[in-house]
């Protein structure tokens, strides 16, 4: 019976900390495991957490066998492919101890005004695919992630802000350069003009809008704010954006997708110098519109297929953040901005919980609640100010954008 299985499996240890001081250590080892059975041009599947040999799950799948999901496509060969980063092995326990305590002792200065709470979790993930006809894809490798939550003293908010890092490596003075400074100017905070101001977001670019356009689906029937703009200038020359399947250094690490395509080529461009250039494909609607599929088919041991980005990568300008910044007569950095939304037509509006107005890169103070608003097509486009070399912190996958933006006093 034709068949493939996805095993993932996720050891990790997690160590919290609950103002400055470790509060619990938490080991997990879990196995999940997903079978797809192809019959009759129909897929039936099934899952199981815990230990199950792969005959077992096939027995059970082949027992449960109800509803199937109808499919018409040639399914990937049965190819052979192995990724294991040996070098993000390397960060022992040790590693996150000696991390640990650098922060306490970073952070014991400002312990009187603010409550620092946080966590830091070190996984190893293996991901295998593999069926009866000899298709074997492997990946393996370790990430760390970290983070502080932070409430000044007396605050009624849940917390007031965060920074955090995630990555195969640790490195937790860059974070802690980076960000200080502004914690150091929080209780500092200034009033403010509405007007037209260069933003950035410290999370990266504002993409929901775009991403939709992006999509096979949503581009071929039209409902796409940029359907039917493929190989059309829609942005300006200095944007381009890429769709990252492999990037060691930030955690990437898919070359094949959840239907066993490989795509070798890790940086698929969508945006190039402003004009669009492709659209992703899973398996399903490659066959369906007629276009090749890009290795973005995404499933979990639980979940059917669907088409999704492995990671949204701005191309990287020329000038550092921090220069670009130094620049600027004033901007508006932002640390939050959640709630959000776009409109059909691509308008964005967002509040900002934590904003910093910098000029010519001295932190001047926090701002108040503000609210900003732009454009899909102005933000990328006529609005756009400068992509920066690299993102905030190091660990940051993604570089910094700058874009005019209304703001406004909330």
């Amino acid at each position: 019976m034709k068949h493939d299985i996805l095993t993932l499996n996720e050891e990790s240890l997690s160590i919290e900390v609950i103002a400055g001081k470790i509060n619990s250590y938490r080991n997990k080892n879990i196995i999940k495991k997903g079978i797809r059975l192809f019959e009759n041009n129909k897929i039936y599947s099934t899952s199981f957490v815990g230990q199950i040999t792969d005959a077992d799950l096939l027995k059970k799948a082949s027992a449960a066998k109800s509803v199937g999901i109808p499919f018409d496509y040639t399914l990937a060969t049965n190819p052979q492919l192995k990724t294991f980063d040996e070098e993000s092995m390397k960060a022992p326990l040790s590693a996150i101890n000696e991390a640990i305590e650098l922060s306490q002792e970073r952070l014991a200065k400002y312990s009187k005004d603010f409550v620092f709470n946080g966590k830091f979790e070190r996984s190893i993930h293996t991901r295998t695919m593999t069926n009866a006809d000899g298709m074997k894809l492997e990946r393996k490798f370790a990430y760390n992630e970290w983070h502080y939550l932070f409430k000044r003293v007396g605050s009624p908010n849940l917390m007031d802000g965060y920074f955090e890092e995630s990555g195969k490596t640790l490195d937790i003075k860059d974070v802690f350069d980076k960000n200080l400074p502004y914690l150091e100017a929080y209780k500092n905070e200034i009033t403010f003009k509405d007007g037209k101001y260069p933003v950035l977001f410290i999370e990266g670019g504002q993409f929901g809008k775009l991403a939709e356009s992006l999509i096979a689906e949503k581009y071929c029937e039209g409902s796409a704010l940029f359907s039917g703009k493929l190989n059309t200038k829609i942005f300006s020359p200095e944007f381009s954006l890429y769709d990252v399947n492999y990037s060691p250094a930030h955690g990437i690490y898919k070359k094949f997708d959840g239907e066993g395509t490989i795509r070798e080529l890790s940086h698929l461009p969508l945006i190039e110098k402003g004009v669009m250039k492709n659209i992703i494909a899973d398996l399903r609607t490659s066959k369906k519109y007629g276009i090749e599929a890009t290795g973005n088919g995404q499933r979990s041991s639980d979940s059917a297929v669907s088409t999704g980005f492995n990671a949204l990568v701005l191309g990287a300008g020329k000038r550092s953040t921090q220069d670009i910044l130094n620049g600027l007569e004033e901007c508006v950095v932002v640390f939050m901005g959640h709630g959000g939304d776009f409109t059909d037509k691509g308008d964005f509006s967002t509040p900002l919980q934590l904003s910093y107005l910098v000029k010519k890169g001295e932190i001047i103070g926090r701002l108040p609640q503000l609210t900003v608003k732009s454009t899909t097509q102005d933000m990328f486009g006529s609005r756009l100010l400068e992509i920066a070399s690299n993102g905030f912190q190091k660990s940051n996958l993604q570089p910094s954008l700058f874009s005019e933006m209304d703001v406004y006093v909330n």
